[in-house]
């Protein structure tokens, strides 16, 4: 445990321990009272926090430590034609396309990733995606 969470931790215990004392302090009801006050403004802050998690959601795509049978395909803010042929075995490497204006702007993370097919990571493509099969070599 780092010495951050130990900290928050303790501060927590000691704020809960204080707040459990006040209103055992203040008589049965008093606490009520104050324990409906508090309430309010509890929920009011748990919803503040849920609208800024919500709007503050990074636009990233992570397959990090990913372990797959086959291949992995990472595709995000497609408006037109992208195409990929699949490959057979190994790890693939990832197509480029520049980005479209106004679309993109994350990241795409496959850190420690194990695929045996193709890796294939696509980002602000202007068009659909099409993944094709690998050509069979002509006899």
């Amino acid at each position: 445990m780092t010495k951050r969470v130990l900290l928050i931790l303790v501060g927590g215990v000691v704020a809960l321990g204080g707040l459990a004392v006040f209103l055992v302090l203040q008589g049965l009801d008093a606490a009520d009272k104050w324990s409906s006050v508090l309430s309010l403004f509890f929920t009011v802050a748990g919803c503040a926090m849920t609208l800024v998690g919500l709007l503050n959601r990074p636009s990233a795509q992570s397959a990090d430590q990913a372990v797959t049978g086959g291949s992995l395909h990472q595709i995000r803010n497609v408006a037109g034609d992208v195409v990929v042929t699949a490959g057979g075995g190994g790890t693939g490497t990832p197509p480029t396309a520049a980005p479209v204006e106004g679309q993109g702007g994350g990241t795409q993370s496959a850190q420690g990733t194990r695929t045996a097919g193709d890796l294939h990571q696509i980002d602000g493509v202007g068009g659909s995606v099409r993944i094709e099969p690998p050509a069979s070599p002509a006899p």
